[in-house]
């Protein structure tokens, strides 16, 4: 790695025929003051820069939005308060905004940027592509970092929303030591967001690591959700493998809701019981089953980690304390305290609304699964032994005839639930 990497979710190289270099070709100086070096790559909404800062003598990331979303309010807005977000937060744990502005026109639309700190190092993807799979204590170390700058972004009121390994990024300190950085706050729901820009019933982040709730409703997500993703992502870094794997979206979002993963300690020998515990809360179906905080997940995780452990642990404990927003609580609304529980209230009311729905459905699911299974032993019942159906006692036949029974109440009294 070169001291000028910055990882950014999904780079692909930038094209030499894109717009943006009819702006920022290698050479030019934004705003007087930011030098254009090389192209990093670009995501799905900006395209990232190394920079040179002519006014400190440093290198930075320039990341400017595409132009092609330009003329999208919203996207602009998601933008300007992620440069915002950053701004609030406080913690070597998190990634450092240090400027802010717009470029001069392109197609009669100026393009709004930030300037961030060049980090040294890699994100946790790459990291877990190595052959060589990271020690449990190490993998926890991780998490407990993490832990640490999602407590800052939780104290500020601010939810991730999309923690995944490639937002998490080990940074090479000059000493040796490594230091995980959140990255990419680009949906993330704060108080400086909750004017409207994510929509009820609306589906945003990565789906892998998106928890139920959030898969529902993106805008029901709370801290509960950002603990979710980070025991995905422990699960995968220690198993060298995702808790849910499908071929398709569908398949992958129907696992998340209604299946549990293989237990992380049968998955990985040398996982202790209690780890996979651990992690296995974290992947609760239902958010009050969780831990409430990044504080109890990093207490938690402390006792398998190296020394050091239970002081980050308390760490986090005492910032979330500290906070306006509690342990773990829901953001509040920017209009005042008067919003904040009726914003609690319509969360709740979301959850549970959510938890029918999983109910219903797999309550539908196994009265149709019993229906085909009591359909098809009939059939083989018929076709290979019919002397069964001409017998009272026919084992076969009862148990097909009980198995059609109950699938049919199951699915009778799912459609009655369903109506209500």
């Amino acid at each position: 790695m070169t001291a000028a990497e910055l990882v950014e979710p999904e780079l692909t190289i930038v094209d030499d025929s894109d717009d943006l270099w009819e702006l920022l070709c290698v050479g030019a100086v934004i705003d007087g003051r930011y030098q254009i070096l090389r192209s990093l790559g670009h995501g799905g909404m900006s395209t990232v820069f190394v920079a040179r800062d002519e006014r400190l003598g440093r290198d930075v990331a320039f990341k400017v939005l595409e132009p092609n979303l330009a003329h999208s309010r919203e996207v602009v807005k998601r933008f300007v308060n992620e440069a915002r977000t950053l701004a609030r937060l406080d913690s070597p744990h998190v990634v450092r905004v240090l400027d802010t502005g717009t470029t001069p026109e392109l197609h009669d639309l100026p393009l709004p940027y930030m300037v961030l700190e060049l980090l040294h190092g890699e994100d946790l993807r790459a990291y877990g592509e190595r052959p060589r799979v990271p020690s449990v204590t190490q993998a926890v170390g991780y998490m407990l970092q993490a832990c640490e700058g999602l407590a800052a972004a939780h104290a500020a009121g601010v939810i991730h929303r999309d923690l995944k390994p490639e937002n998490l990024f080990i940074e090479r300190q000059l000493d040796g030591r490594e230091l995980v950085k959140l990255l990419d706050f680009g949906i993330a729901r704060s108080p400086v967001s909750l004017n409207g820009l994510t929509q009820s019933g609306a589906t945003i982040g990565s789906p892998r690591y998106m928890s139920p709730e959030q898969l529902s409703d993106a805008s029901a997500a709370d801290v509960r959700s950002d603990i979710w993703s980070l025991g995905v992502v422990l699960y995968e870094l220690l198993a060298g493998v995702p808790p849910f794997r499908a071929q398709s979206t569908l398949e992958l979002c129907s696992q998340i809701l209604m299946r549990k993963p293989v237990r992380l300690d049968r998955a990985r020998s040398d996982v202790p019981r209690g780890l996979a515990q651990v992690v296995h809360r974290c992947l609760e179906l239902e958010p009050e089953r969780r831990y409430a905080n990044v504080g109890e997940l990093a207490r938690a995780l402390a006792p398998f980690t190296g020394d050091g452990g239970l002081d980050t642990a308390q760490r986090i404990e005492r910032e979330l304390h500290a906070s306006h927003t509690g342990l773990g609580s829901a953001p509040q609304a920017e209009t005042g305290e008067a919003r904040a529980p009726i914003e609690r209230a319509a969360i709740r009311e979301s959850h549970a609304s959510y938890l029918r729905s999983v109910r219903r459905r797999r309550l539908f699911a196994r009265g149709l699964f019993a229906v085909s299974m009591g359909g098809m032993c009939a059939l083989l019942t018929q076709a290979f032994a019919p002397e069964f159906f001409e017998h009272p006692a026919g084992t076969l036949s009862r148990a097909s005839e009980a198995m059609l029974r109950a699938g049919s109440e199951l699915t009778t009294n799912a459609e009655r639930a369903w109506d209500r």
